[in-house]
Order: structure tokens, then sequence, then C-alpha cells
């Protein structure tokens, strides 16, 4: 049997602590796994996370319209909103630190991979406006001068 205080519904300042709670969790679970670069398991948490933040800026946005009952609340119950916000903020930066260094490492990687592939490739040399090929300047690597068709007809 529920209790009286259960069944009534929660307030603006519980709904916001709630969504707090769920929102410090999930960017905590994110963190994990950008820690660990398990990138489809954040693809799949990317919804929620969305939901979540989207849900917990519509609290923070009536808090701020209902100011004056926020004010009425018991000391303990702002408390526990201000503990909330508190770590939210704190989770979030901690979250976007994971994701700048991800993006860093990220990065890192597609620059070695395109390094890699352009070590292979040659540079090709083109023509002068006379027509002629191009001297390579001194004490630099040789030009190598690759066929080319100009006209398909010829």
């Amino acid at each position: 049997m529920e209790s009286p205080a259960k069944s009534q519904p929660a307030g603006p300042a519980e709904t916001l602590i709630a969504i707090a709670a769920r929102l410090v969790a999930c960017l905590e679970k994110e963190t994990a796994l950008l820690v660990d670069m398990k990138m489809q398991e954040i693809a799949e948490l990317s919804g929620e996370k969305t939901e979540l933040t989207r849900n917990f800026v519509m609290c923070v946005r009536q808090a701020k319209d209902r100011a004056a009952d926020y004010k009425a609340l018991a000391p303990a119950v702002l408390a526990e909103v201000q503990d909330a916000m508190d770590k939210v903020e704190a989770t979030a930066r901690r979250n976007e630190r994971a994701i700048q260094s991800a993006r860093k490492v990220n990065e890192q990687v597609m620059k070695s991979i395109a390094e890699a592939i352009n070590e292979k490739r040659v540079n090709a040399a083109g023509y002068t406006k006379a027509g002629t090929r191009p001297q390579p300047l001194a004490k630099k690597a040789a030009y190598t001068y690759q066929p080319m068709v100009l006209d398909e007809k010829c």
C-alpha cells in the first residue's frame, strides 16, 4: 500500500532533482564509454542524453519562472536543488573534457592515416607555359612526370 506522500505528484523541485540525477548518471556513463573508446555504445546513449538534457533545461527554466515558489521551499529542499545543479555542472565539465580528449585522439589517428597514405604518393609536376618540363629547385626531391592524356581523340 502506498503512503500518502508517494501518491502525490512530485513538485517542480523534486522533478528537477530527479531529472538532474538521471542526467548525471547518463553523463557519467558516457564519460566512462569515452575513456574506453566504445563509440557504438556512445552513439546508442546519444538519444537518452539529448532527451534528459532537454528536460533538465526545461525544468531549470521553469524554476527561474517560479523563483518565488522556490524561495518558499524548505531550506533542506533548496539545498538538494543546489546540490543537484552543482553535480550536473561538475559532471558536464568532466564529460566535456572527455569528449575533447576523444576528439583529439580521433583527429590524430585520422591525421596519421592521411600522412601514411600521402607518403606513398609521388609529387607530380606539370608543364610550363612553353610546354617544357619545369626544373626542380636545387636540394629538393626530384619531380617525377606522370603520363597523362589531354585529349582522348589524339
